[in-house]
This record gives structure tokens, sequence and C-alpha cells, in this order.
């Protein structure tokens, strides 16, 4: 149970350190808007008290400046409030945007190997539901509870005065009702941290459905997606049930017990009154103020439940956030007194492998003692069976993943010497299938380079053979592909990342798969703006179709084993 406490308290702790040096202005205007509200208030119970006073003894004398003041004291509170609120609007959305660019900028560092091995929902779950969840305490469930515990100790203080002896006693009635408040944090935190995991599961289901609607449309897969969303979906709907029964149960016992505190006021008050222990006026002015102090003390055990369900969200985007990033620079494995890279750069070598050994997470490895070398403005043909590491050699030379064991080294340059920004500065890649986002394809080509000109654009296009089919679209280069850039065939959509690629003028080009699923026609013009790249830059092309082999200056075989039981390229001329 302490460990529990330690934890909430430490997530909130935390959660809060977020907002930084605006924080002590964020609880200063929550501070501000409490004392404006229960200011005015108390002002007007002791108004309220001297009205009766006088009305009991028949004497109006300085009614009109109490008035007055009372009116003055209103406005002033009223002032204070409102800026009070507003001031803590501003710092709480404030707050709740920082989050939200903390666990988008965060989603960025992480390496690849998070994207490979979680579900999209994954991350759009932590944006969206335990984000937006989590920053409820910044926009309302700390303001509502800060205000309710702090309103609580203001009034006591005008109620003691008035008589501490009826203020006791109301405070032994309402103590009850704030411990059976209280008994509902714990359920209230385990159903928002079940809510979280499962709207992730739900967001899974419905991304899976909207990602492969073309096979929902033709193959009876549709169905079953529709099933398991509903499944999710239902998991989520009990769930959230079981939250609306907690929050209405925990509001009929507000009820209840709110009406059973007036009640016994009343009848305390009354006797109070009879045996001469406070006066009507004072009375008048306790009631006037145990109303409202009624509502925020029982307020404190119906918000604390709902601040702990935001804390679990909390939680979750710390878990999320303390994820192990990808770091400036892999620790490779090498010998220090290797000197591959200089004879490399020497000879010419734009690209050397030596003795790489890669296995993910321990399991079997797919490369073992991989070795291959590259010259400069050579086109290579990177092949072989099925799994036998191509994609991965691709992986290790983009920097995704670190090597266990060997060197890797571009331009003479070792990788352990390089960051991996820099790495990926050297090389232009091509993916399998190339994501064109939403926007103009001038645009999408754009992405290369940052601040590439219109020029710089279409002579890339055109090297790229892109240039002849873009200028015969309705916008020419305006024209927006749609989603993934769906209205372009394959073939269109490649050439427009390789015209992307040539735009970023890194040295070596790496093309995945580039032509694997492209008819001839398209896959001859992919070929043709190679050749005529390979002039002043490396191409490496991981391919299994002869004709894609076939065009190449070198083919490098992946998976030949040689007598010493490692792994080489084959170099075929």
């Amino acid at each position: 149970m302490r460990n529990c406490i330690r934890k909430d308290n430490a997530a909130f702790i935390r959660f809060m350190g977020l907002m930084g040096e605006r924080l002590p202005v964020y609880l200063g205007a929550i501070l501000l808007s409490v004392i404006g509200d229960t200011g005015r208030r108390i002002a007007n119970a002791c108004l309220i008290k001297n009205i009766v006073a006088a009305a009991q003894t028949g004497s109006a004398d300085n009614i009109f400046l109490l008035v007055i003041g009372n009116f003055a004291v209103f406005v002033l509170g009223l002032l204070l409030w409102r800026v009070g609120i507003i001031r803590y609007n501003i710092e709480g959305r404030t707050g709740a945007g920082k989050v939200e660019k903390l666990v988008f900028s965060k989603a960025m560092r992480l390496p690849m190997s998070y994207y490979e091995e979680n579900h999209s929902s994954d991350f759009m779950s932590k944006l969206v539901f335990d984000t937006q969840r989590a920053s409820d305490i910044y926009t309302s469930r700390l303001r509502r509870l800060l205000s309710a515990i702090l309103s609580t100790v203001i009034y006591l203080i005008p109620m003691f005065y008035f008589s501490w002896e009826l203020t006791l006693c109301l405070l032994a009635i309402s103590l009850p009702a704030f411990a059976v408040n209280s008994l509902f944090a714990k359920p209230m935190k385990t159903a928002g941290g079940r809510l979280s995991d499962q709207s992730g599961r739900m967001l899974e289901k419905l991304t899976n459905i909207l990602s492969g609607m073309e096979l929902i449309k033709i193959f009876p897969v549709g169905a079953r997606l529709s099933e398991e969303y509903d499944a999710a979906n239902n998991g989520y709907f009990h769930i959230q049930k079981r939250t609306n029964r907690l929050s209405a149960g925990l509001e009929s016992l507000n009820c209840m017990f709110d009406l059973t505190g007036a009640l016994a006021f009343l009848g305390i008050g009354v006797w109070f009154v009879s045996v001469g222990r406070i006066s009507l006026g004072e009375l008048t002015a306790v009631y006037t103020l145990y109303g409202t102090f009624r509502n925020v003390f029982l307020e404190i055990g119906q918000y604390f439940p709902q601040m702990m369900n935001c804390i679990a969200n909390a939680e979750k985007i710390f878990e999320f956030l303390d994820m192990e990033e990808e770091p400036e620079q892999w620790d490779f494995v090498t010998d220090e007194d290797d000197d591959s890279g200089q004879r490399a750069d020497r000879e010419g070598v734009m690209l050397s492998v030596q003795g790489v050994s890669f296995a993910y997470h321990g399991e079997k490895r797919v490369l073992d003692n991989f070795s291959m070398e590259i010259k400069k403005g050579t086109y290579v043909a990177v092949t072989g069976e099925s799994g036998c590491g191509k994609s991965t050699l691709a992986k290790l030379l983009l920097g995704f993943y670190p090597v266990e064991k060997g060197s890797i080294m571009i331009g003479g340059r070792a990788y352990r010497d390089l960051t991996l920004k820099e790495v990926r500065e050297l090389i232009a890649y091509v993916p399998q299938e190339p994501y064109l986002y939403e926007t103009t394809i001038a645009e999408n080509i754009a992405y290369g380079r940052y601040g590439a000109t219109r020029e710089e654009i279409i002579a890339a296009a055109k090297a790229a053979n892109a240039h002849a089919f873009i200028t015969r679209l309705p916008n020419g280069y305006d024209t927006v592909p749609g989603e993934r850039g769906n209205t372009l065939s394959g073939g269109e959509k490649q050439r427009i990342a390789i015209a992307r690629a040539v735009l970023r003028n890194a040295p070596v080009m790496l093309l995945d798969e580039a032509t694997s699923a492209l008819d001839n026609e398209s896959e001859a013009l992919i070929q043709d703006a190679i050749r005529r790249l390979k002039r002043d830059r490396t191409v490496l092309m991981i391919a299994h179709r002869p004709a894609t082999i076939t065009a190449a200056d070198v083919v490098i075989r992946v998976g030949h084993r040689t007598f010493s039981g490692g792994y080489i390229g084959l170099f075929c001329n």
C-alpha cells in the first residue's frame, strides 16, 4: 500500500514538474481564484449576520456602510476570481500542450525497433487517450481538488470564530462522508488504467481495419475484423460502465450526505440557540457558510478519486517517456587498431562491411561474419534467398540497429566515429513500399532536402524519370496524390521516392526491393534512372528479380557460406 502511495506521489510530482518555471504562476492563479471566491462569500455571511443582529435589536446603525463595504468586497473578490481563472486556463492549456509535445517528440527519438515490435496504436493511444486524460490534471482536476481543500480551510476560520463548538460538531458529521468518498480512490485509479489499456486495443483493431480496407473489399475478412473490433469495443464499454457506476455511486452518496448534513445542522443549530451558546445572527452566518463549506468538503472526497484516475494515465505516459531512446551514436564491437577504413579509402571503396554479425534480440543470427566492399560509382545488386539477411543489412547500413560484431565504413570513415545523423546524411534511402504524405507531389519530393527550390525539385524528378508523368497530372507538381499516394501506380510512387532520394544528394543511394512489385515498363524506367544516377553516386539495390540483378555492375549474394563457417558476399561482374 505504501509503495503504491509513493508511486502515485512520485508520478504526480513528476507530472507537475513538467510545467517547469510556469508551475508557480499556475498554482498562484488557483490560489488567487480561491481567495476571490471565498472572500466574497465570507463577506456576504458577515453582512447577513449583522443584518439579523440589527433586526433583533431594532438598531439599523451602520447598515448602509456595511452594505456598501460588502458590495466592494464582492466586486473585488469577483475580479480576483476572474483574473485567477483566466490565468489558470492559459497555464493549464499550455501545460497540456507541452505534454503532447513531449510525447510526440519522444516518438521521434525512439529506435526503429520500437515501431517494428509495437503496433502503431500503442503510440496513438499514448498521444491521444493517455495524454488527454493526464492533461486533465492541469485543466480541471487539480484546480477542483486544490480549490476544495483551500476553500475548506478558509471557510473554517470564520466558522470557528462565530462558534467553534458548532463548527466541531459539523466537522464530526462531515468526516464520515469524506472517509467514504476516499474509498473510491483506488477503484477509480484501477479503472483508469484498464480504460487506457483497452483504448489501445480498440485503436489497434480500428487501424487494422482502415489500413487493410482493400483486403476487406476483396477477401471475406471484414466480418472477422469487425468482430474483433466489436469485442474490443465491448471490453471498453464494460470498463467505462463500471467507471460510470463508481462515479454515480459516489455522486449518490454525496447527495445523501448533503441532505443528512443539512438536517443535522438545523437540529444542532436550533439546540445551540436555545441553550444560548450562539446568537441567531451567528447561527445564520454559520449556516450561510456551511452550505458552501459542506459542498467543497465533500468535493475533496469526490475529486480525489478522479485525480487518481488521471494519475494512472500520467504513469502510462511516463512509462512511454522513460523508454530507451535511439542514441546519437551506436557502440560498435570492433578492433580499435583496425585500419581497414584507411585502406578502403585509398582503394576508392565507398562502403566496407567487415566481419559483421547480428541477431534480433538474442535470436538466431541473421548475419554471421558477413563482409563486403563496394567501390565508388558502382551499381550493386544485393541478392539472396528469403530470410538470408538482405533487409537486415540495409537496416544496419542505415543505423537502425547496432552490429554485434564487426565494422561498417562509409567513404573511409568508420561508423563508430560517426553519429547516426551523419551516417544517414550520407545515404539516400528508397524503401520497398514508399510512403507519400497527403500533400503535393512537389512537397513530397522536397522532403528529401529542407529548403530545396522548385527548380531543384523538378531536376530531381527528371533524374528519376518522374517528370513526364507528373506534368500529365491535373495539377502537375501541385497534385495531392491522396493518403499514402493511393491515386498513383506503384511505379509512379517509386519514381517519386527516387526523386526524393536524388534531391538528398547523398553519395550512397540504398534501394530496398524497389522494383519487386513493378511491371516491366516501370522497372525499365527506374533502371534507366539508376544507370544515370550512378555517375555521381554509389547505388546499392537489394533485389531478387533477374532483370534487376542483370542490370547491376556487381552482384553480391548474401548467405554464401565460406569454409570457415562465416558468410561473405560473392562478387560477380
